[in-house]
């Protein structure tokens, strides 16, 4: 993390914030129209992102400068408008009763290459595979090096699979995904010897993987399902009795009254609503939509997954804005139980049932001291 994070300040700095630049210069700077450099200026400093002043003069501030870079995360992942808005039409025609379920996937050829580049630029700033092994916890290391079977549904251009299977080079891996074309392109230009690209529908998987995998990992696909409760009953079905899960998925709040309150969810609501919630419906589905939320993952977890609640765990800090849900079949891992104290912590929920009137302290991030509560990311309940 330390590594990442001192790449993002690099960024930062290379992007100028603070400057002042006339319309003129920066136009130049960019080698663009100066007219047009303008009024995309008045854009954004309407939105609030660029800064204006007497002259006048244009400026960014450095908390919004590193993400306007070519390579941001976040730039990469709003580029999705420039294939979901097309489908306006037929997403207006979807609301009326008479109308279309949806918009199916055939009707998105642009999905899968816009969510490899966000992926890979995704990867990059989290140093994945290592960082994102080493947030799961020791144990998971230690077996993919010795050698485990491992299952990605969903794999989609296999950016995931392929970063594992190059760094631990003794464990195999089976990926597969719905999408027949997808699954051809891997086999042609991600093809390793450790890996095997299936096509696959992650809402009935083959009964003969009934107990046969060590690690299944999920990247970003299960709010897109049609079914996501018929997939979940599967985990733990196609899972050894001592394997884990990893289900990475977009961090927001079921309480869409909550949610509305954060800035960025406009835009996860606009991609769920174009593309998201729209597919599943195509396909009969829920329609679960990338702002399901965590509260409504836990539920459904355990309700259609039969996960206990010592066997779950959430992470919502490793990966921006994203939970990492570790489902540990049978147990509960070292690190289990101080991240649900801090999921909890941060949502403001309490589990103890004890009727008591709870407080949060906040670890101290040195030394061995508690101190008041300052916020949520380390606060834990005591009860």
């Amino acid at each position: 993390r330390t590594a990442s994070k001192q790449w993002y300040q690099r960024r930062v700095r290379d992007s100028s914030p603070g400057k002042q630049w006339t319309f003129g210069d920066l136009a130049e700077a960019a080698g663009c129209k100066e007219r047009w450099v303008r009024e995309w200026c008045g854009v954004l400093s309407c939105a609030g992102v660029l800064q204006l002043t007497e002259g006048p003069l244009v400026s960014c501030d450095k908390e919004i400068s590193g993400a306007l870079l070519p390579d941001s995360e976040l730039l990469c992942f709003y580029t999705c408008l420039e294939f979901t808005m097309d489908k306006e039409p037929k997403i207006g025609a979807s609301f009326k009763k008479d109308g279309p379920l949806g918009c199916p996937y055939s009707d998105y050829p642009n999905f899968h290459p816009w969510m490899e580049n966000w992926t890979r630029v995704k990867n990059k700033d989290t140093n994945y595979p290592q960082e994102f092994v080493d947030s799961v916890g020791p144990e998971l290391r230690a077996a993919l090096n010795k050698g485990i079977r491992v299952l990605e549904p969903g794999c989609g251009r296999g950016l995931h699979v392929k970063g594992m299977a190059e760094a631990f080079p003794n464990s195999t891996f089976i990926a597969f995904d719905i999408a027949e074309e997808v699954v051809a392109q891997n086999k042609e230009e991600n093809k390793m010897a450790n890996i095997e690209y299936i096509v696959g529908d992650f809402c009935n998987m083959p009964q003969e993987w009934n107990g046969t995998f060590d690690y299944l990992m999920i990247f970003d696909c299960m709010h897109d399902l049609p079914h996501p409760a018929d997939a979940m009953k599967g985990l733990k079905r196609v899972l050894k009795e001592d394997a884990m899960v990893t289900m990475v998925d977009i961090n927001t709040s079921s309480d869409m009254v909550k949610e509305s309150k954060n800035p960025i969810s406009a835009a996860l609501y606009n991609i769920s609503l174009h593309h998201c919630m729209s597919v599943s419906l195509a396909m009969e589905g829920v329609g679960l939509g990338a702002c399901w939320g965590v509260e409504k993952a836990l539920e459904m977890l355990k309700e259609h997954g039969g996960w206990k609640e010592e066997e779950i765990s959430v992470d919502l800090e490793s990966i921006v804005r994203h939970a990492v849900y570790r489902l540990k079949k049978g147990e509960e891992t070292a690190s289990g139980n101080a991240y649900r104290h801090r999921y909890h912590a941060r949502m403001n929920l309490c589990t103890c049932k004890k009727n008591c009137t709870c407080r949060i302290v906040a670890r101290a991030r040195k030394g061995g001291k508690s101190a008041g509560y300052t916020d949520f990311i380390d606060g834990v309940f005591v009860c």
